[in-house]
């Protein structure tokens, strides 16, 4: 599976042990499962842009989730963000891989970096880049909290 691919490090918070010789930490048994997760939530990524829909920004984003787009100020909330990527539908035609590099974290805070693609029906892309999402827990499932990215595009032009 795709998740086995990705590099995961999971720290169990509870059982942390501060001593002043430093810090003792363990593997979470939940790295698993928390990386699988993430990984489902980048397969269905692109659906942001075909449709307003308030209940898929409810169940993927926390109530006080921000992002941080390239050359845009940054996107305060969830209903915000929702309409951001639809954009009033002008976004229906983008089409999104994204791909986990590295995913790491605790309990309470994962930081997921990877990499995304808005690939061209002419073998290009619009846009390609990398990102950090940051995902925490609410209602008991993982959700964005801070997403914020940057192109690999060179100005002016699309990536070949």
């Amino acid at each position: 599976s795709e998740a086995a691919s990705v590099p995961a490090t999971f720290i169990d918070t509870s059982k942390i042990i501060d001593t002043t010789m430093g810090i003792i930490t363990e593997l979470s048994t939940d790295a698993t499962h928390v990386t699988e997760a993430i990984v489902a939530a980048n397969q269905i990524y692109g659906q942001r842009f075909l449709a307003y829909d308030t209940s898929f920004y409810q169940a993927k984003y926390t109530v006080d989730a921000v992002i941080y787009p390239v050359q845009h100020p940054m996107v305060l909330g969830r209903d915000s963000i929702g309409k951001y990527y639809y954009d009033g539908g002008k976004n229906k035609k983008l089409r999104i891989l994204i791909k986990a590099m590295n995913i790491t974290g605790t309990s309470d805070l994962i930081v997921e970096e990877g990499s995304y693609d808005f690939p061209d029906d002419k073998g290009g892309s619009f846009d390609k880049g990398k990102f950090i999402a940051l995902w925490k827990q609410e209602d008991g499932n993982w959700k964005l909290w801070r997403e914020i990215w940057n192109t690999d595009l060179p100005l002016g032009g699309r990536i070949q």
